[in-house]
């Protein structure tokens, strides 16, 4: 089999302005080239998938024709372990968070998962919410290690712990006395009061649902805390409390507002999936910019074309980091539209979340929450 060059796909994931479209698009344009001849040589399935829509290579010109590249539906993920390296090249799995059903799936090689890691670091310090030398206690409102397993959202929720010195961290889901995951809602308000009285930074992230129910107690006891203001909060997945209603985001910064003092500009939403793997953070205007290591489009549910901005359609997402299964480009059951010119200032576009497609939904992150919190 030929080697096939990723010089191209080497130095895009080690530009470290995650919105440097001016600097990038050249760039990122050969490593889609690069990704796309490495699946079809090692991926079977992504190439017989191409074929079928008479797409190669040579049709990859400019930013338009990227998003034209033929997707593989995110739900093939939880029917099939797709590979495009051998097993014995594979050093991590992640699956979704889902608790029942069939779960997704992603196998990384080394090159992959470094790739994944950079873009989540790089996203975050081009942000300017890294603060390295800074001492911090940390509230993680999602699986600890010794629970964790092969869990994305909890690998990813632990990662954003990881941006500023730790003095100490506090794992909201903990293991019970059966060794199974439980939530530990009492605990987690005893370490806010620890960490309230250290004076540091807080930082939290993890799952909303974990977070809004262990604020709303703290609330409704008339309990609120003033932390420093470059406090902040990540949040991500599981947008459902514990009786399976959905959260209004502003509802949720309005509480972490009120009972932590965090201010609003510091608390960012991630958008992410295991399937595909780049995070999209928001901005201080809540807008999840789609970094320069991505690309992503709406396309029309019923003819597959591509959307313009504005219009909602099914989000299909491209991104040539991933080596080890053939995700170039995925089309998810989320919908939503691009925009640009945010007023943050920030180039690209940006994604606006409308909710999911489908017939039934995930059993993903949300309603395990849901689960989790109503158990016993």
């Amino acid at each position: 089999m030929a080697t096939i060059s990723e010089k191209c796909t080497g130095q895009l994931f080690r530009v470290s302005n995650a919105f440097d479209y001016a600097g990038t698009s050249g760039l990122f344009l050969e490593s889609v080239r690069e990704m796309f001849e490495f699946q079809c040589a090692h991926s079977p399935i992504f190439k017989g998938i191409c074929q079928q829509y008479g797409f190669s290579v040579n049709d990859i010109q400019d930013e338009d024709s990227i998003l034209r590249i033929p997707a593989i539906f995110v739900t093939a993920f939880k029917e099939r372990k797709l590979l495009s390296l051998p097993e014995s090249e594979i050093v991590k799995t992640f699956t979704s968070s889902g608790t029942t059903g069939s779960k997704s799936q992603i196998n990384w090689d080394a090159t992959s998962m470094q790739r994944q890691e950079f873009m989540r670091r790089s996203i975050v310090e081009s942000y300017g919410l890294a603060a390295y030398d800074q001492l911090v206690n940390n509230l993680v409102f999602s699986y600890s290690p010794e629970v964790s397993g092969s869990r994305g959202a909890a690998h990813a929720h632990s990662s954003y712990a990881q941006f500023a010195k730790e003095n100490e961290t506090f794992y909201a889901i903990g293991r019970d006395k059966y060794g199974e995951p439980e939530f530990k809602l009492d605990e987690g308000i005893k370490a806010l009061e620890r960490f309230a009285a250290s004076g540091l930074p807080l930082r939290i992230t993890g799952f909303p649902a974990f977070g809004y129910m262990t604020l709303n107690e703290l609330d409704n006891r008339g309990i609120h805390f003033k932390f420093p203001a470059d406090s902040v909060l990540f949040s991500g997945g599981g947008w459902k409390n514990y009786t399976g209603k959905t959260i209004a985001y502003d509802e949720y910064v309005g509480l972490v507002n009120r009972v932590l003092g965090i201010p609003a500009d510091r608390i960012r939403d991630v958008y992410g999936m295991v399937e595909h793997g780049v995070p999209y953070v928001t901005c201080e205007h809540g807008h999840f910019h789609v970094p320069v290591y991505s690309r992503v489009c709406a396309v029309s549910p019923h003819t597959m074309e591509i959307l313009p901005n504005g219009e909602t359609g099914l989000l299909k997402l491209i991104t040539p980091y991933i080596r080890s299964t053939p995700a170039l480009s995925i089309l998810s059951t989320d919908l939503g539209c691009v925009e640009e010119n945010c007023p943050c200032g920030r180039p690209g576009k940006y994604i606006v979340l409308k909710g999911r497609g489908g017939v039934k939904k995930y059993a993903g992150c949300g309603i395990s929450a849901a689960q989790l919190l109503n158990r016993g």
